[in-house]
């Protein structure tokens, strides 16, 4: 017998006597001694055993989840649908981004998240969905106060297809009219004949939101309470494939001309909360080239009647390069034959249509708040319209108000 002495009696004699006691019989020969037993012998030892759909781009999405193109980061689920021939939400359509939500809407209605379909933001997601339907859009809408609580006159707000008789939506059929007092134009249904001046009077009133009241470089500065103040406050999940956004807007006043650069001088404000680099302290996206917040001092501030300005407050004069016929038919454009600034003018001014861009973070949940608020005193009436809210691939240093 070839079996030395030292092997237990249970190993069969044919066991070669170079294997050690300890590796159990029944392991194969041609399996090193080294490799667990539950790892396949074909099967590398990199490469993990519980992630059978990879996620190559590192987008958060495997093609498990729904990813059909692992290799494009841009291109997932969360994406918003960009025109430009690829299907960057994964849903088998190309540039089928819904944004023609805004039609059949009432001008009187009080649910918030119609305001956001008047100004083309479509799509609705919940807060904390699967991941798989984890898509970008509006996650809550609200009517409130300057501080994001407490509510506004419900005449306050309105879905229009016009303002005046010249300016009309940016896309679509209708838009959004924010007032301090009411939201309307002599031809809808909340205008009374205090509308825009002597104004109306809600009786609401809060703080103004942080880092204001501020008004332009020399101009008094306005007290800390927000008169007759409303507020389209939305929270977004960004899509994963938008670096920025934008919108259009405008805004009038009849503080023009005699409240100009006064301490009376209502505001008009986009505040973003968002983990993008470049935003200004107080959270505002609307200013012009001077720093100058939405108000009847805003560089932009040029549809009116040339002439003085400021004879309440300090004075100046506005050229009104844009003229006044953007003003027609919207309650602004009524003459004053009393100006107490002198040659008569009409009661109000504006912009016009404008322009804004911010930056976000892809794929972050944000916090847009659309509000105007009278200054110092509840009257004489300021109004801001709102549409084509729409997402940017590009990326920028910081927000940008142009026309």
């Amino acid at each position: 017998m070839d079996v030395p002495a030292d092997v237990p009696v249970d190993v069969p004699a044919d066991v070669p006597i170079d294997v050690p006691v300890d590796v159990p019989v029944d392991v194969p020969e041609d399996v090193p001694i080294d490799v667990p037993e539950d790892v396949p012998i074909d099967v590398p030892m990199d490469v993990p055993m519980d992630v059978p759909c990879p996620d190559n781009d590192h987008d958060g999405w495997t093609t498990c989840d729904g990813d059909c193109d692992d290799n494009d980061p841009n291109v997932n689920p969360g994406a918003f649908d960009f025109p430009d021939g690829i299907d960057h939400d994964c849903d088998g359509d190309i540039g089928d981004a819904d944004d023609k939500c805004d039609q059949g809407l009432q001008y009187t209605s009080q649910n918030p998240l119609d305001y956001a379909f008047a100004i083309d933001l479509c799509q609705v997601t919940t807060e904390n969905p699967p991941l798989k339907n984890k898509v970008w859009g509006i996650i809550s809408a609200d009517l409130t106060l300057a501080t994001g609580s407490g509510t506004p006159d419900p005449q306050q707000h309105a879905i229009v297809t016009s303002f005046g008789s010249v300016l009309g939506p940016k896309k679509n059929s209708n838009f959004v009219l924010l007032s301090t007092g009411e939201a309307a134009t002599p031809s809808q249904q909340y205008f009374t004949p205090n509308t825009p001046q002597p104004g109306t009077d809600t009786g609401t009133q809060s703080p103004t939101p942080f880092g204001f009241p501020v008004n332009k470089s020399g101009c008094p500065v306005p007290s800390p309470t927000a008169f007759n103040p409303v507020n389209l406050r939305l929270r977004i999940r960004v899509p994963t494939n938008a670096h920025s956004f934008g919108f259009n807007h405008g805004f009038f006043s009849a503080e023009y001309p005699e409240y100009a650069c006064s301490q009376f001088n209502d505001m008009w404000v986009a505040l973003l909360k968002s983990g993008a680099g470049g935003l200004p302290n107080n959270r505002n996206l609307v200013f012009d080239d001077f720093g100058t917040p939405g108000s009847v001092n805003l560089t932009f501030f040029d549809r009116c009647v040339a002439g003085q300005t400021g004879c309440f407050g300090t004075p100046g004069f506005n050229f009104c390069a844009g003229g006044a016929s953007e003003l027609a038919g919207t309650g602004f454009d009524t003459m004053d034959p009393s100006n107490p600034c002198g040659a008569p003018t009409s009661i109000g001014g504006g912009t016009g249509w404008l322009t804004t861009e911010a930056p976000v973070v892809p794929g972050e949940t944000i916090t847009l708040e659309f509000m105007v608020w009278d200054s110092s005193d509840g009257i004489y009436d300021s109004a801001t319209i709102l549409d084509n809210f729409h997402w940017l691939q590009g990326s920028l240093p910081g927000p940008k108000t142009y026309r």
